[in-house]
């Protein structure tokens, strides 16, 4: 194992874009335990920070497994918190709010991108910041227009690898933009995670 301490972001898609985009060949758990493959291939690869933004959906899937695998592997794996704004769970209903309360309560650090409540480009400025801090995105990300795709293509073109976890296609796609270069993988996930 290589203990570099990599730090690898998420990005992905609230409950109900999840849910709407799984190609009927897979269920929400053979998302999880797909990321949660590439999470510990992470951790062998020297990945022991892990963040996301703290949405609905994806990012409490993300988050929940990430606090599993540093139980798991004891202090090597950290877990990062990356709130956008303040009270920016304020109008989600009860369960999500506490989960993600629970979640942030865990993290081992928190980070707060703007010490503001709610404003037009926060989720765009905390996506900016999981970016520029980190060595690779995983996301959850079909082609649908939206918050993801940006964080996505703000990845890309800073030249970083980016893992897709695609529910529509039922594929895992790597992607590395870099000096010109576009090399993709599409792996499928059955194939790669079993069902």
């Amino acid at each position: 194992m290589n203990y570099t301490n990599k730090v690898c972001s998420f990005t992905g898609y609230r409950t109900g874009k999840l849910r709407a985009c799984l190609s009927g060949l897979l269920t929400i758990e053979d998302i999880r335990d797909c990321l949660k493959s590439r999470m510990i291939e992470m951790i062998d690869e020297g990945f022991m920070t892990f963040q996301c933004g703290m949405a609905i959906g994806s990012d409490m899937l993300f988050a929940e497994i990430a606090l599993e695998l540093r139980q798991r592997y004891s202090s090597l794996v950290r877990f990062v918190a990356v709130i956008p704004c303040l009270e920016h769970d304020k109008n989600w209903n009860e369960y999500d709010r506490n989960l993600c309360r629970e979640m942030t309560e865990k993290a081992d650090d928190v980070v707060i991108v703007s010490n503001t409540r709610y404003f037009d480009g926060c989720m765009a400025k905390r996506n900016r910041y999981l970016i520029e801090n980190c060595d690779e995105l995983v996301a959850i990300y079909d082609g649908q227009k939206g918050g993801t795709m940006q964080t996505i293509n703000f990845a890309k073109g800073k030249g970083m690898k980016v893992t897709i976890i695609d529910p529509s296609k039922s594929m895992v796609i790597t992607l590395r933009e870099s000096f010109g270069e576009i090399l993709t993988t599409e792996k499928s996930i059955i194939e790669l995670y079993g069902n």
